[in-house]
């Protein structure tokens, strides 16, 4: 029977432990959660595993391996997207065609397996929920059982009014093959939410089985720091790792290679890990990893350090949780509940009050007293400013303090009286954070102009036109709804060059602000006619009278984004039937899943066709990209839009030179050559396509956004759609004809994790080898007779992307197989 462990959540509330890893790799009595969970598996026959994975899937995959060192054999499944629990287990349903059992990796418990599976058997089950007994039952679906077992009623996370059970839903059950009648491919499910009320609804059996024995769902610091404190008082069966050693206090387990020069100090129960050595210190009802070093006259009272930390004498350390790779300076104090994340630094003497976190990769200076948390996250743990702006989780990592921070720092960079215009999306987060930016630009004495919810393109044009000497811009990510991004513009409506955003960055990070006077704060006005200029200027770069003479149909689908307060007017003066979807302004539906996309694409596709259009197009949240479908269904790729868009306005006669991205194909660049058209080549930082576009007379970045340097010179996906109108207008043909010639294939690509330190060898590896044969604009980028292979470090994430584009599938398919194999190779 084979077990399925859930291993692809972000822990998100386990912050700042969960910052440099997925949450069950967080250790928990000195070894990763999911280990124990492994061992529990094991102990109760389950030796096939499969583990499914989502967010930083190589921390895991790289620890556990094949499985073999754990006495299990594993089959690892990523999935790409946030598809819920039940729906990632969707994904490995060719392998479970038979009972099999699903547990969570961070949990922790003792819950004897083999007596649920046996449970359901017995109780020929559909699904069986495994059940447990909890005070608290605020933050678990409560469920409520018969007499017989039979589940009758769900309720998830009620408030204390709703609460009708103790008994709560531990995330372990056993299923059977039938449940994926119920359980869609490539769609978003969750067990508790979703398949298992649909179940219920289905009158299939569905049972409960309440567990007698321990089971705690750490989901939090607290909850972290009180399972810790039941392993020391036995109230878990947990395997402690290490020799134990009685009659002291309680029992200490000391790990292989430990040295201890003095037990004397010891009191209650305390763990210590592999390698690590420890003076003649007090310790006290501890944990404490592998590789650590404690010196004499160090005090650890009831906390958890993990591995390589560093305590020096004199150090007092309370009810606190150190993590991996710090250093504790002499004469510390960690007065309790205090969170210290990887690779800080606490300098000597200082003292850090209560309940205060450091998040990783902080120094505080020597003799400093920490009142207030030192939180600057995940997302500007290297930089504050990544290639795309600032992009970080929403409300967690970008917060109403962190963007009063960031446009006082905007506004000191700008200047005392300079004016910036302010947008947003809009999702409400969107506007309390846009605010607080607001704020921050009045302070430094910033005149504000605020655009409130507006697309990308009008944006930027209010900034060039208006004289503008910024713009600051607020928009969720269009396939995360967990993350925001904050796009900063020069004068010109230009993203920031690197030079501007470091100087923000260290403004913001020395907080350096320069403050109004009183009487100078800056204000705040919403400006005028910047919509009417903008459409006078949208019409006047098109042939308005062959468009309304046309008759074309299409259909729009506006992605319920910002662009649907403004398009409709500027369509309107065009005299066409356009049939609209999504075309009302949504913040939290203009957020769309992988899965949303593809099926937005194939709904678009549906109905061009039933409708007879010309063409159906895509407008995306931000108005900035296009995808479109032609009349008969086929949703065109990347590769074969831009294509289309690039031959037709060469056609016309107003373009002959063209910015390409290097990840452009092979094909693609044929094509376009073969037109008669200049391409240069380009990184694929969005930044630097529009920079580099005004040197040309369109650019394109292959992913369904267009710069057409004539008109505007940033991307706009309503202009985009305005000159494809022109072109079947004034060409009488349609897409299905236009595209007869054009290539369609996109590149190949894949991508290889890679630690931060690692990518300069591997680059520097792949120049060697094609110093001869390589271009050089970003990556590697090795050229061949009938195509080309890319090696491209990711700038945010530790990665590289493999790109191949030759004149065959099976050509394309050898040379990225061969790329990949070589650069394993060099990282082993």
């Amino acid at each position: 029977m084979k077990a399925v462990i859930l291993a692809g959540g972000f822990g998100t509330r386990l912050r700042p432990l969960t910052v440099n890893l997925p949450k069950p790799m967080v250790p928990f009595a000195n070894r990763p959660m999911m280990q124990h969970i492994m061992r529990l598996l094991k102990k109760h026959g389950f030796d096939d595993l499969i583990v499914i994975l989502y967010h930083q899937p190589d921390a895991i995959r790289s620890y556990f391996g094949d499985g073999s060192d754990f006495g299990v054999k594993i089959e690892y499944v990523t999935s790409q997207e946030d598809l819920g629990t039940a729906g990632a287990v969707g994904l490995a349903r060719a392998s479970l065609q038979e009972t099999f059992l699903v547990i969570a990796a961070d949990i922790v418990t003792d819950i004897d397996l083999t007596k649920a599976v046996q449970y359901h058997r017995e109780h020929k089950a559909a699904a069986t929920i495994t059940l447990s007994r909890v005070e608290n039952p605020l933050e678990y679906g409560i469920v409520i059982t018969d007499s017989e077992g039979h589940i009758v009623r769900f309720l998830e996370k009620p408030s204390w009014g709703e609460v009708f059970s103790d008994t709560v839903n531990t995330g372990i059950y056993v299923l059977e093959p039938s449940v994926w009648d119920d359980i869609p491919e490539d769609k978003e499910l969750d067990f508790s939410k979703n398949l298992f009320p649909a179940l219920l609804a289905h009158n299939q059996p569905l049972f409960g089985y309440i567990a007698p024995g321990y089971w705690r769902d750490v989901g939090n610091i607290r909850e972290y720091k009180h399972a810790h404190g039941d392993v020391l008082k036995g109230k878990v069966d947990l395997e402690a790792q290490g020799e134990r050693i009685g009659g002291i206090g309680n029992d200490v387990w000391v790990g292989e290679g430990s040295q201890i020069s003095s037990f004397k100090g010891f009191d209650g129960s305390v763990l210590i890990g592999k390698d690590t050595t420890i003076g003649e210190a007090r310790v006290r009802s501890s944990f404490i990893g592998d590789h650590a070093v404690v010196q004499s006259g160090a005090n650890i009272d009831n906390s958890v350090l993990w591995d390589g930390v560093v305590v020096e004498s004199g150090a007092r350390i309370f009810n606190s949780i150190v993590c991996k790779n710090v250093h504790i300076g002499k004469d510390v104090l960690l007065e309790g509940d205090n969170t210290v994340a990887d690779d800080c630094i606490i300098g000597q003497g200082s003292v850090l009050k209560s309940q205060v976190e450091i998040w990783p990769g902080k120094t505080v200076e020597p003799g400093s007293t920490v009142t207030s948390n030192v939180v600057w996250g995940k997302a500007w743990s290297r930089a504050l400013f990544s290639s795309y702006g600032i992009v970080g989780v929403n409300n967690v990592e970008v917060t109403p303090e962190m963007c009063a921070k960031l446009g006082c720092a905007y506004g000191t960079f700008l200047g005392k009286g300079s004016i910036v215009f302010t947008a947003r999306d809009d999702h409400q987060s969107s506007r309390m954070l846009k605010r607080s930016l607001i704020g921050g630009l009045m302070s430094a004495g910033v005149r504000v102009m605020d655009l409130q919810a507006a697309p990308v393109p009008l944006a930027r044009f209010a900034v060039k036109s208006f004289a503008g000497s910024g713009g600051v811009h607020v928009i969720r990510s269009p396939f995360d709804r967990r993350l925001t991004t904050i796009r900063f513009y020069d004068r010109s409506g230009f993203d920031l060059s690197t030079t501007q955003e470091g100087a923000i960055e260290r403004l913001f990070f020395r907080e350096e602000f320069a403050r109004a006077d009183v009487e100078e704060v800056g204000t705040i006005d919403i400006p005028p006619r910047v919509v009417e200029s903008y459409r006078d200027y949208f019409l006047s770069s098109l042939d308005v009278a062959a468009i309304q003479s046309s008759g074309i149909r299409f259909v729009i689908d506006y992605s319920y984004g910002t662009p649907v307060q403004l398009f409709p007017a500027i369509a309107g003066e065009f005299g066409l039937e356009i049939i609209s979807l999504h075309a009302y302004a949504d913040g939290r539906r203009a957020v769309r899943t992988a899965s949303d996309f593809r099926d937005a694409k194939r709904k678009l596709s549906s109905m061009v066709k039933s409708l007879g259009t010309a063409f159906g197009v895509i407008l995306d949240a931000s108005g900035e990209k296009v995808f479109i479908v032609d009349r008969s269904g086929e949703i065109l790729s990347d590769t074969r839009t831009t294509a289309l868009m690039i031959g037709s306005r060469h056609r016309s006669g107003v373009l002959n030179s063209v910015t390409l991205p290097i990840t452009a194909s092979i094909e693609l660049e044929r094509y376009i050559r073969d037109q008669g058209v200049d391409v240069h080549w380009c990184s694929t930082l969005p930044r630097n396509i529009i920079g580099e576009a005004t040197n040309t007379d369109a650019g394109a970045d292959i992913l369904g956004g267009f710069i057409f340097s004539r008109a505007l010179p940033f991307y706009d996906g309503m202009l985009s759609i305005g000159f494809l109108l022109e072109t079947l207008a004034k060409t009488g043909q349609d897409l299905v004809t236009l595209k007869q010639e054009t290539p369609a294939r996109d590149p190949s690509h894949i991508e290889l994790p890679c630690p931060w330190e690692s990518k300069g060898t591997i680059m520097r590896r792949m120049s060697e080898l094609h110093r001869d044969t390589a271009e050089f604009v970003e990556g590697v980028k090795e050229r061949e007779e009938d195509g080309y292979t890319l090696v491209l470090p990711d700038r945010d994430r530790p990665v590289l992307h493999i790109y191949s584009s030759y004149t065959t599938d099976e050509r394309e398919r050898d040379r990225l197989a061969d790329a990949e194999k070589k650069i394993r190779s060099w990282m082993e």
